[in-house]
């Protein structure tokens, strides 16, 4: 009896379980590998937002700058390139309120909108609204006898409006890219609209333009924002160089909002040589 004593007493000892130190110190451990894990987690989250910030405004970027090159090099387009631009553009005010001197093809208005005014290349051509020109049954080389908004003239005003860029064909509006906060342009100007025989050339760039100053070349940036705040406090310089650029304080980058520059310019091929 006294063996089988002793060697219950020792499977007892054997048996004793782990202290409370070792279980509060299994608990720090696992605590800080979920923490670890945690943190791992969320910034990988924070870090895929951002790169989707990124290609968001990449995208709308590289959208925006091809359309509005495509649209913007119509201006001043004639069906019969023999004919004066006073002749193949007479003064008009639009129904988009764009309001053009004679010979005037494209102009910026003081609100900042972008007017252009294009002859159709024929009846097939559409403006940024889907509409037609009018000039059903007239041949090559052939215009409108009073070419106007609607009957041989096409007529479009662009902005920007709620993160928006819109283009305004009558009283019609069309949404043409998101995530553009605002555009700036820079007109390369040349001569007079009124001097039809100076050599037509870019003399130099300007922020605005006179009435009879005759525009040959555009400038234009465009400042895209992403949909969501996804900059989680990461600096960037891209507002200063945007007011430094435009003149203009639209944006913030504390916000958390994830904004970038795209530019582009080109040539208005129908108003130079």
């Amino acid at each position: 009896m006294k063996k089988m004593s002793y060697s219950c007493s020792s499977l007892k000892r054997k048996q004793r379980g782990i202290s409370l130190v070792e279980i509060m110190v299994s608990m720090a451990i696992g605590l800080i590998i979920i923490i670890l894990v945690s943190l791992i987690y969320f910034e990988g989250i924070r870090t895929l937002a951002f790169r989707q910030g990124q290609s968001e405004n990449l995208g709308n970027g590289r959208y925006t700058l091809e359309t509005l090159g495509l649209e913007f090099a119509k201006a001043g387009y004639r069906r019969d390139p023999t004919q004066l631009m006073r002749d193949a553009f007479p003064a008009e005010v639009a129904s988009n309120e764009c309001a053009f001197t004679a010979g005037q093809s494209i102009y910026v208005t003081s609100q900042g909108a972008l007017c252009i005014r294009y002859q159709p290349r024929d009846d097939g051509e559409k403006d940024c609204a889907g509409r037609s020109g009018g000039i059903s049954g007239l041949g090559p080389y052939k215009q409108a006898d009073h070419p106007k908004e609607g009957g041989g003239m096409f007529v479009e005003k662009y902005y920007v409006a709620n993160d928006k860029l819109y283009c305004q064909v009558g009283n019609e509006l069309v949404e043409m890219a998101d995530g553009v906060r605002d555009i700036h342009f820079a007109f390369g100007v040349g001569g007079s609209v009124n001097d039809p025989y100076r050599p037509r050339e870019v003399e130099s760039y300007r922020d605005s333009v006179d009435s009879d100053d005759a525009i040959r070349a555009l400038r234009f940036s465009i400042l895209l924002v992403s949909s969501n705040r996804v900059t989680g406090g990461i600096e960037s310089n891209v507002c200063s160089r945007w007011k430094e650029a435009s003149g203009r304080e639209n944006c913030d980058a504390s916000n958390g909002y994830l904004y970038q520059i795209a530019s582009s310019a080109l040539t208005l091929r129908n108003l130079m040589p």
